[in-house]
């Protein structure tokens, strides 16, 4: 498959001893780190369980291979953690550019100190435009925010834009009887529309144990669990968070998007069959819910030759391919040809759109 690519959704493997060397020195001694085992390396984090080593970066092993245990030095690709190796990973798969998120990180969330949490994000963040910085535009970071302090997560969007990251990312399953809708959290979108930083939200970040990458089941924690990115999507289109910001971008990252277009239909229908009963629901958003997940989402996707079947109802403009490099599930080192079997009979401009220029636009990739 000819053309640039970018993958919207790729990963860091962070250093097993980021924190350790970054955090302030209050926090210090309740850091991840690694132990050698018998039988497997391990990190270790008394607030939160993190992956195996053996699943951070299992993308060359086949069907037959994947599995939990493994040695930091011989099963972590380096490329997760180097900047000028990575750049040769990328070249083998033919990837022109990545947005990249964090894996251990990921599983912070959890951590329930908000003010370790927040010291955890803010090393992380900080490493992370270090590591984006060195890839001369080829690499666009992610910095991290919690939730629990609107006014805090504003001001590190402010702090991320400094740094030169190119986006934010918040839990995908906030805490406990949260909407990202209510308009306690205008104060961040407001951040976020100004500094012109989309708002990510991925599969598998979450504040609630009972969502924990090994609590839940194969179906609730793999297959179904679009249904996650559907309730925050919809309720901030809903309950008028972009009419308040327009300029606000929200992405879904590996989720896939084939799930997009029966929701914003089935949006659409209710939003106009109950047009006398809105204002009794609640529902404030002044145009049909499809409008405005054309303009203000996105959504990453991977495998799914669903979310380019539905091209005709959410648009080329929405989905953006990712190949998760290097977690055990990316299409790495065959991505091009992934992607020559998926878009297969579709039109050339609906390709570029998908597998470049939506992530060029979005991020602000000059490449």
């Amino acid at each position: 498959m000819a053309g640039k690519v970018i993958s919207a959704d790729s990963h860091v493997i962070e250093p097993h001893d980021l924190w350790q060397q970054r955090l302030d020195p209050a926090f210090v001694d309740r850091a991840p780190r690694l132990v050698h085992e018998a039988a497997t390396d391990r990190l270790v984090f008394d607030d939160a369980e993190l992956p195996p080593v053996g699943l951070l970066a299992g993308c060359a092993r086949g069907d037959d291979d994947v599995r939990l245990d493994g040695r930091w030095d011989d099963d972590v690709f380096p490329g997760g953690y180097d900047p000028q190796i990575r750049l040769a990973d990328l070249e083998k798969d033919g990837i022109s550019g990545e947005v990249l998120f964090p894996t251990i990180g990921m599983q912070l969330y959890r951590v329930r100190d908000a003010d370790f949490r927040w010291a955890l994000f803010r090393a992380y963040n900080t490493w992370i435009a270090e590591f984006a910085a060195a890839g001369n535009g080829v690499f666009k970071g992610v910095g991290m925010l919690s939730e629990d302090d609107p006014a805090l997560a504003a001001a590190e969007v402010r702090r991320c834009a400094g740094l030169g990251l190119s986006g934010v990312m918040l839990p995908q399953v906030p805490g406990e009887d949260v909407s990202y809708a209510h308009e306690r959290f205008d104060v961040v979108w407001a951040a976020a529309q100004t500094a012109g930083m989309p708002v990510n939200f991925h599969a598998a970040t979450t504040r609630d144990e009972k969502q924990a990458w090994n609590k839940v089941t194969l179906t609730d924690g793999v297959i179904a669990l679009p249904y996650q990115i559907e309730r925050v999507i919809m309720d901030m289109i809903l309950y008028g968070v972009f009419d308040r910001f327009p300029g606000l971008r929200i992405v879904s990252v590996e989720n896939d998007a084939g799930w997009a277009a029966q929701m914003v239909e089935r949006g659409d229908f209710y939003w106009r069959r109950q047009t006398k009963l809105k204002r009794h629901l609640g529902v404030l958003c002044e145009r049909p819910p499809s409008e405005y997940f054309r303009t203000n989402v996105r959504a990453t996707f991977m495998r799914d030759r669903t979310a380019i079947l539905t091209r005709e109802i959410i648009g080329d403009g929405t989905a953006m391919w990712g190949n998760d490099f290097p977690h055990h599930v990316s299409t790495w080192p065959n991505s091009r040809q992934e992607l020559a079997d998926i878009f297969r009979d579709q039109p050339d401009d609906a390709r570029e759109r998908m597998v470049y220029a939506n992530a060029a636009e979005l991020y602000g990739f000059d490449i």
